[in-house]
């Protein structure tokens, strides 16, 4: 039974042998410590696109589960040999390894998957991206113990036969009988195996670029939209605002006319007003 920090143990069945991830260039290359013991692993295909600073013991826990990334990788090969031979092959070695190379693949993935997802919540801050002290690549704790104990990670495995692993048989020794296969054979095969990945890498490309594209030219078509709708508004204010200005500007006009017409009259009628007042003094002063 896997524990909750365990990845799912895959059941591949009858599958080919020899798939892996495709060319991965730089893409999970762990560099060397430095002196706190901290490593540099590359998270792109081209070298210092995306990079972080491992924590000491994530360094130490990433370099542990990479060997035995690569380690699975090449008893692939051996057992590739046993099945061309069909002497000296186990099936069920066979499958169990397969299965335990496509584990250990998919641990490595989730490692620089979880990584990133840190990255972006801002837990690992950057560029340059450093890893805390305090952060633990927690899902690797059990990969760990189980590898320095010696315990099968295949549960079946590990219930069932007591950790019983599949050592790579040494062929350098002389005890075969049978001439070792040439290694083109496996090369054709891995050189197919990982043209087909990188034709399916280049599709889902493909796929993801167009599904950008459309999105990209809906959110534009969305701003111009808006755009419009702003530019719109604006046009009504300033003919709001023009409209204003004007009826201010004819009332203001008419009461300035109206005061001049006021201030004319008076002007004019300055002598009569006058003969008035002189006329009303006389009266009362003959009074």
């Amino acid at each position: 039974m896997t524990t909750q920090d365990d990845l799912p143990w895959p059941e591949l069945g009858n599958v080919s042998r020899g798939a892996t991830r495709g060319n991965q260039g730089q893409k999970g290359v762990l560099g060397p410590p430095d002196r706190d013991g901290r490593c540099i692993l590359q998270l792109r295909v081209q070298p210092g696109v995306l990079a972080v600073r491992l924590n000491r013991q994530a360094s130490d826990w990433y370099r542990i589960l990479d060997t035995e990334v690569n380690r699975a990788l090449k008893l692939t090969k051996t057992y590739w040999r046993k099945a061309r031979r069909r002497q000296d092959y186990d099936a069920r070695a066979d499958q169990d390894h397969m299965e335990l190379h496509e584990w250990l693949q998919q641990l490595k993935d989730k490692t620089m998957s979880h990584l990133e997802l840190l990255m972006q919540k801002g837990d690992i801050q950057g560029p340059p991206y450093v890893m805390p002290d305090e952060i633990e690549l927690t899902f690797l704790r059990k990969f760990i113990e189980r590898q320095a104990s010696g315990v099968a990670h295949n549960p079946r495995l590990r219930n069932g036969s007591g950790g019983h692993t599949y050592p790579p048989r040494d062929h350098s020794s002389g005890n075969s009988l049978t001439p070792e296969p040439s290694d083109s054979g496996f090369l054709d095969h891995n050189q197919r195996s990982v043209h087909e990945q990188g034709l399916h890498a280049a599709r889902n490309a493909l796929s993801r670029a167009q599904k950008d594209t459309q999105d990209a030219f809906m959110r534009y078509t969305a701003c111009l939209d808006v755009e419009r709708q702003a530019r719109h508004a604006v046009t009504t204010a300033e003919k709001r605002r023009d409209e204003i200005s004007k009826l201010i500007n004819s009332s203001y006009g008419n009461d300035t006319h109206r005061l001049s017409a006021v201030g004319v009259l008076l002007s004019q009628n300055q002598p009569i007003i006058g003969m008035s007042i002189l006329s009303g003094a006389s009266m009362m002063c003959g009074d």
